[in-house]
């Protein structure tokens, strides 16, 4: 049953610096989200200020301000993923400006697709000014999400539609609905500060999964550890964050200075990288392509790095194209597939494109490599049989689990063993326990086997097949337990079969011709004719590696090996089983000593045989005697 807890909805403010942010959060809400001495001198927003409110209908709703001015956009980018909904505010009286557009770009390009248009300042303004206000607004956005927004006519101070904004967000917020995600928690970090008496204190929107108080996180980039000592929501202490969530989190094990805004918190295992593959989007109205080695800025989650861009599949993605990027990032990122980034350009700055992770670990492809273009289209397509089944070709080695897929590819893990179920139904996928591994890559391994094992046969045809210890060093890339499943496999197919530690092909039967032939006949006779007292191997071998070739491939067919030094031959062996069979159904029981004068042997040989009928469930060992197994 899918669990969805209260709606904790994250709106964000955006606009242009002074156009009535911070004073409408103050008059939706109460609280005023300037809250440093310099922000109130200066009379703009330099940090990422924070409030809530609850709506009509019980939502709880989380306001993020982020500042206007373009000296602390970063600071805006910071703020912006994980917003439900977004406000974009404009001064009535001086309509769009620059950075109006500019946020606009940035909430699109980050994947928000949820928009209220709040005209501000209204108050005093001409009627017709407000229509070619708004006209332009339409006229300007359209083609976009904000083209169907509505539009609200406010002025704060002189309480001007306030109500109705109050009302559109609840009706907004009422649509809304965000299931409890199966994914690990996971939350990037936007404040970092220390709280006397408590210590570290970290704040974020949290992006996926529920974080406990007691949970043990990871911080990354820096793998450090650390435990949730407490939670608060909206100033209130609580025992649990669900997805959507404001969450300030007390943190305990580390100082200030090691969670650092950009940091990321999480359960999950995240890679480190220094590279991301993207797919990006170059705004139209963009001052720049992209082009090879362009040095840019990269804003996703909350974290700034700098990076160099590689083009992949084109030479320059121009304005208003996409395409494919390889970031080439001068500090570590932990990021995963599906996280929304923004590029800026280095100096100027300049918003110039945007898109989302496709590969959050990769290695440093050829620009124009068909292979991997056809990979990068797979994980862009949304398909995620498809993205799976290349995930598991082309990024892991040998078998994985579900919840490592659901991971790393950041789908919740029931819809990850959905899709595994129906992959396996349409043979994309093969099954082993609760591991899988792609069709293609099992055929591969089917086909190599075989290959191996059949240049062995032909290069020793007498031998019975490859030692064991051999042919796992051919597959060093595989995790043993791994190896052990896929041989598993290819036996029950009964490619292969595996006796006396060596492997062979089903179909490979050794052709014994000429001094072979001979050795053959000859050992055979002799372990025939020696009965229940047999030679040692090394001295019919003679340290000859012909004969020890003709030995091994004899074990299993004319030899019967009793244990790893001692071999009696097979028809000795199965007339020593009929015996004992035969000697229980008459008397019910026999002893070592009548079984060893039974077959004219020694103590040795008739103790191995017994202790080989007790473990193949012929006999059972009863204190000093043997019984028939089935009459127990």
């Amino acid at each position: 049953m899918t669990v969805v807890e209260k709606r904790n909805i994250v709106i964000g403010t955006a606009g242009h610096v002074d156009h009535g942010k911070t004073t409408l959060i103050k008059a939706l809400s109460g609280i005023d989200t300037d809250t440093t001495e310099e922000e109130h001198r200066r009379g703009l927003s330099i940090n990422l200020g924070f409030a809530y409110m609850t709506l009509d209908d019980g939502t709880e709703a989380g306001i993020v301000d982020v500042p206007g001015h373009e000296k602390f956009l970063k600071n805006m980018l910071a703020g912006a993923p994980g917003l439900d909904l977004a406000l974009l505010v404009i001064d009535a009286n001086e309509g769009i400006m620059p950075q109006t557009s500019e946020h606009a770009n940035i909430l699109r390009l980050l994947g928000i697709e949820n928009f209220i248009i709040v005209l501000t300042k209204v108050d005093g303004v001409d009627e017709i000014l407000l229509e070619i206000v708004q006209e332009d607004i339409r006229e300007q956005f359209q083609g976009t999400a904000l083209a169907e927004a509505p539009i609200i006519a406010t002025d704060a101070l002189a309480e001007i539609g306030i109500d109705q904004l109050r009302a559109e967000i609840t009706e907004r917020c009422s649509q809304m609905t965000r299931e409890a995600s199966k994914l690990p928690p996971r939350l990037n970090v936007d404040r970092s500060f220390s709280v006397k008496g408590f210590g570290t204190v970290v704040t974020g929107t949290l992006v996926d999964g529920m974080i406990h108080v007691g949970d043990d996180m990871t911080i990354y980039p820096s793998g450090l550890q650390t435990r949730i000592r407490n939670i608060q929501i909206h100033e209130e202490d609580v025992e649990v964050a669900y997805p959507g969530n404001r969450t300030a989190l007390n943190l305990t094990k580390v100082d200030v200075d090691e969670v650092p805004r950009g940091s990321v918190l999480t359960t999950a295992h995240l890679p480190a990288s220094y590279m991301l593959d993207v797919n990006v989007q170059c705004l139209p109205d963009s001052p720049y392509a992209l082009e090879l080695w362009d040095r840019v800025h990269v804003h996703i989650g909350t974290q700034e790095v700098r990076a160099r861009i590689v083009p992949i599949g084109a030479e320059t993605i121009h304005q208003g194209e996409t395409g494919y990027l390889q970031l080439r990032l001068e500090e570590k990122v932990s990021a995963k597939v599906g996280d929304h980034f923004i590029l800026r350009s280095f100096s100027p700055l300049h918003t110039i494109a945007g898109g989302t992770v496709l590969d959050e670990d990769p290695q440093k492809h050829k620009r124009f490599n068909e292979e991997v273009i056809e990979s990068l289209q797979v994980k862009e397509s949304g398909d995620f049989g498809e993205i799976m089944i290349d995930f598991l070709r082309k990024e892991t080695t040998g078998l994985t689990d579900e919840r490592t897929i659901s991971e790393e590819l950041n789908i919740e893990l029931p819809h990850v063993k959905e899709l595994t179920g129906e992959l396996i139904d349409q043979g994309k996928l093969y099954a082993f326990g609760h591991q899988v591994m792609a069709a293609e890559d099992v055929q591969q391994f089917t086909d190599r086997v075989q290959q191996l094992l059949g240049d062995y046969h032909d290069t020793y045809p007498i031998r019975s097949g490859m030692p064991l210890e051999e042919f796992r060093t051919k597959f060093k890339e595989l995790a043993p337990k791994d190896l052990d499943a896929l041989l598993k496999y290819v036996t029950q197919e009964e490619l292969v079969a595996s006796e006396d530690n060596r492997i062979r092909l089903t179909a490979f039967n050794p052709e014994l011709e000429g001094e072979a032939r001979e050795i053959s006949d000859e050992i055979d006779a002799t372990f025939r004719e020696a009965g229940m007292n047999p030679p040692t191997p090394e001295a019919v071998i003679q340290d000859d590696q012909t004969r020890q070739e003709v030995f091994n491939q004899m074990i299993g067919r004319q030899l019967f090996r009793l244990d790893k030094y001692e071999y009696i031959h097979m028809s000795v062996y199965e007339d020593a089983r009929a015996q004992v069979i035969q000697h229980l159904q008459r008397h019910g029981e026999i002893e070592l000593a009548t079984f060893r004068d039974m077959m004219d042997t020694s103590r040795k040989y008739a103790m191995l045989l017994l202790e080989h009928l007790d473990d193949a469930g012929v006999t059972k060992r009863v204190g000093d005697v043997r019984i028939l197994r089935e009459k127990e």
